[in-house]
């Protein structure tokens, strides 16, 4: 696990490196400008600028010239923001070169970012604090406010482990709190076993209900038909609607009382079945 976590170290650091390039070179009167690792605010923009497009390069200015403002096509969230307008600003300004406004910086960009970088930082990189200071009030990066706060404590990538604390920390806070006096677990397994104990009881009792039903039904009619043959009547069997006879009743040979009973039509009973299934 340790060889895991350092290789996870080492290639981050390779990462990071191989993102972060630049040739420019500031001058020694502006060393209060590098972070605490001794990285150039140029060094610092580019590793910023990399999070959006995977590598970036800050060249070094020609005489006269600033950098560019982002173009309409190719503006994002790592160049539209005021921290890294300001470490390009001062950039330009540690290799005696001009730098541009921020009014005219921020022109193509759909949404700005003020006072923040909107991306996470990468691992490792420490991003002065002074990058952080307002350029709205003056529309201009003001170095020597800057150079008056180089002292300002460093930005860095938040810890795994301090998120991970503040998600648990999240979640328990915002989940109700379990009672000392029996585990949730212990109180719902009574009740879950309690309500399945009703539903067999009820389908029970229901069961021997329907039968006694039925029971009574049978002996209702067994005792209807028997009275009716005692006394000579004709009693036609109940027809359902989804049922119809086929066969007539069969004509008594002697003039007796009879009983006429109507037949189930076995065939198209099963025809309408199958048919039923097949049309699923």
């Amino acid at each position: 696990m340790f060889a895991g976590s350092l290789l996870l170290v080492v290639l981050a650091h390779t990462l990071l490196t191989t993102a972060q390039t630049t040739n420019a070179t500031c001058a020694p009167s502006h060393e209060w400008a590098f972070n605490s690792k001794q990285q150039s605010p140029c060094l610092v923009a580019s590793s910023l600028l990399a999070v959006c497009t995977g590598s970036y390069e800050v060249y070094a200015l020609p005489e006269q010239y600033h950098y560019d403002a982002p173009d309409m096509q190719d503006a994002n969230p790592c160049q539209c923001n005021t921290v890294v307008y300001s470490l390009l600003a001062e950039c330009g300004l540690c290799q005696n070169r001009t730098t541009a406004m921020w009014s005219v910086w921020e022109t193509n960009c759909a949404s700005v970012s003020i006072g923040s970088f909107p991306k996470p930082i990468p691992a490792g990189l420490h991003v002065p604090g002074w990058a952080y200071l307002d350029v709205k009030a003056t529309d201009m990066f003001n170095e020597a406010l800057a150079e008056a706060n180089a002292n300002i404590t460093e930005s860095t990538a938040v810890p795994e482990s301090s998120q991970t604390s503040a998600s648990a920390s999240a979640s328990s806070s915002a989940a109700p709190q379990a009672t000392t006096d029996s585990p949730s677990s212990d109180v719902s397994a009574p009740v879950v076993n309690q309500t399945r104990s009703n539903a067999i009881g009820g389908g029970i009792v229901g069961g021997f209900a329907l039968l006694l039903l039925v029971c009574g039904l049978g002996f209702w009619i067994y005792r209807r038909r028997r009275t009716a043959r005692a006394n000579g009547g004709i009693l036609n069997s109940p027809v359902m609607s989804q049922y119809h006879t086929d066969t007539q009743p069969s004509q008594p040979t002697a003039p007796v009382p009879s009983i006429t009973v109507s037949s189930l039509n076995s065939q198209s009973g099963s025809a309408s079945i199958l048919s039923g299934q097949n049309s699923v």
